[in-house]
């Protein structure tokens, strides 16, 4: 199944497990509370705080290896080749469809996600906005009262 050539998936480590595809393991709903909790504080946040760092590149590795789709795709593309349609193969069909619906839920939630910053942003940037006009209308203000006061010092004199 080397028809693709060149390149090597050896970056993303392949995890097996020995459940039952349709079991979600405690990996899963580790990684959906993580997804959970992160959705909860963005909106537990105030507006105006700094956000923290991103994530270290290394988790990004163990989410993306999380979903070990390569292989399965490529078990499945073998045993189509063989012709055989059997149990196991019956079974990697079900294990790629739930892999590949839990990737869909990561990246709705990852969707949801950037739609509630973008938003945050934009509220951000409409405060801002709104600040710099107040700030303006002040410097305007404070300009008014120094030009009336100079008048006034100056008829006196």
């Amino acid at each position: 199944m080397e028809a693709y050539g060149g390149g090597s998936w050896t970056m993303i480590p392949n995890i097996q497990t020995n459940s039952n595809p349709s079991t979600p393991s405690n990996q899963d709903h580790l990684f959906l509370q993580q997804v959970q909790q992160q959705q909860q504080q963005l909106y537990q946040q105030p507006q105006m705080q700094t956000q923290p760092p991103p994530p270290p590149q290394q988790q990004y590795q163990s989410l993306a290896s999380h979903f070990h789709l390569i292989q399965l795709v490529e078990n499945l593309a073998d045993t189509i080749e063989n012709g055989m349609r059997d149990q196991h193969s019956d079974a990697l069909v079900n294990e790629t469809k739930n892999q590949f619906h839990k990737c869909q839920q990561l990246l709705n939630s990852i969707s949801a996600s950037i739609s509630s910053k973008s938003l945050a942003v934009e509220g951000q940037k409409r405060k801002l906005a709104e600040a710099e006009q107040l700030s303006n209308q002040r410097k305007e203000l404070i300009s008014k009262y120094k030009t009336s006061v100079e008048e006034l010092i100056k008829s006196e004199q």
